[in-house]
């Protein structure tokens, strides 16, 4: 107990108090509309779980296309956050409008692709996946309609991150939240009272989205013309984007061979699985949010030429998301039983699920850290070394590790997840090292700054 005292303590004494006000400022609304997001897909599964099975396994595997989209979009909304941030810390307001002006057109420009191919090969797709002919048939529908009008979702994202970067932190939450009560009406109402069934549910969401979006574009005072597509590039903008893709699809794919793994030991085993990281996804929440935080005031003070504060700002971040993520996790874990009781009585089932929610809470501080050096990276405009720590940790320790762990060592499902524990053990480290070097230079730089004014 004294331990836990003094750890309090000793966090309140070293981030002042105006600093974590500064950091939650950002990182609640950001947790909120994390929140709401992951809401939306609930209340979608909820309603087609009343369609039947064969609706519930089309929308479940599309849907699985529609996150990398998801994940794609939350990349190039980090790389926005990062580089309007450092414009915003500069004072350069023609630099400000540029990055959004090209962050709208690219996004465009991206939706108007994943669209195209949601509609022309989403059924196809589906059908490599290994689906029957009419759970492809649901699907693809879902995906035609939900995946064709991405651009709602990318557009969201942007101006969401637009409106952060300039300050206005809490906007993006109110329209996530009126978005989401829109999509849970119109959904019900299509499925229960108009019977449009799958059709219904997946128009209710491009709808409550593209209403969303309409919202979002008033409040930035855009017209027509800023989302016409420009085919300058905003090198600075790419830089960030393209690596924090490329770093979010690595995961993406490494996550699905490490599924091929654990289904080596069976149905119950795989289930507890999904189960924990069901629970789990609520762990991480305030990391993310915490790190939205991190990624805007590390541009922010990075615009001003300010290593000083970076590096409060940083060290804060990730105390308070390890407080966070250590609140949240110890209570998934202490619950674990109960909560895991909602989906099965099944004692094999909730062992395996126990399993995944004690080594996330485990690994609560590499996690943390993972999740704000990443940030922090971002917002110095250097998004390629998470990309090269995390497809190194994945693809070198968390997938070969964990196969070693698991299969050849007979250690199962903890096998696979004491590989990620060492996984996100490297990436924070590895993040870690090179920040600290990266800012010793920043300082040097400062000071010959300092010394030729005098």
């Amino acid at each position: 107990m004294n331990e836990g005292r003094t750890f309090v303590s000793a966090l309140s004494f070293s981030i002042p108090m105006k600093q974590i006000k500064e950091i939650l400022n950002i990182a609640l609304p950001a947790m909120a509309e994390n929140f709401l997001q992951m809401l939306m897909g609930i209340v979608d599964n909820y309603l087609v779980a009343q369609l039947g099975i064969l609706a519930i396994s089309g929308v479940s595997v599309a849907n699985n296309i529609i996150t990398v989209y998801q994940a794609i979009f939350i990349a190039l909304g980090a790389a926005v956050t990062s580089v309007v941030s450092k414009s915003f810390g500069e004072k350069d307001a023609s630099a400000l409008k540029n990055h959004a002006r090209q962050a709208i057109s690219v996004t465009i420009i991206l939706s108007l692709v994943l669209g195209l191919f949601s509609l022309i090969c989403g059924n196809k797709i589906l059908t490599l996946l290994g689906t029957e002919t009419k759970v492809s048939a649901i699907g693809g529908l879902y995906l035609a309609i939900v995946g064709g009008g991405i651009v709602s979702l990318g557009l969201m994202t942007t101006l969401g991150s637009l409106l952060r970067a300039i300050g206005k932190v809490r906007f993006p939450m109110y329209v996530s939240l009126l978005s989401n009560f829109l999509n849970a009406v119109l959904s019900a109402l299509a499925v229960f009272v108009l019977g449009w069934g799958v059709l219904g549910v997946a128009s209710a969401t491009v709808i409550s989205r593209l209403l969303g979006t309409v919202i979002l574009m008033k409040r930035l005072e855009l017209k027509p013309h800023h989302f016409l597509p420009q085919f300058q590039i905003d090198k600075d903008l790419i830089q960030i984007a393209f690596p924090a893709a490329l770093e979010r699809l690595m995961m993406r794919a490494g996550d699905i061979v490490i599924i091929a793994i654990i289904v080596k030991f069976g149905t119950k085993i795989v289930a507890g699985n999904a189960i924990g990281e069901v629970l789990t996804q609520f762990n991480y929440m305030p990391g993310f949010g915490v790190a939205t935080a991190s990624v805007m005031l590390t541009a922010y003070y990075f615009g001003q030429g300010n290593p000083a504060e970076i590096k409060k700002s940083v060290q804060s971040t990730y105390y308070i998301s390890v407080l966070l993520m250590g609140l949240v996790s110890c209570s998934a874990f202490l619950l674990g039983h109960p909560l895991g009781s909602l989906f099965t009585a099944d004692k094999n089932v909730l062992a395996a699920s126990q399993t995944v929610l004690l080594f996330s809470f485990l690994g609560t501080p590499v996690s943390a850290g993972t999740l704000i050096y990443t940030a922090a990276w971002q917002g110095l405009g250097k998004a390629r070394l998470p990309f090269y720590a995390t497809t190194i940790g994945m693809w070198l320790i968390r997938i070969v590790l964990g196969y070693f762990l698991a299969v050849h060592f007979h250690l199962s499902l903890a096998g696979v997840w004491l590989a990620t524990l060492a996984d996100n053990a490297f990436r924070h480290l590895f993040l870690y090292s090179l920040y600290k070097r990266y800012l010793n230079d920043l300082f040097s730089t400062a000071s010959s700054r300092e010394d030729e004014k005098n």
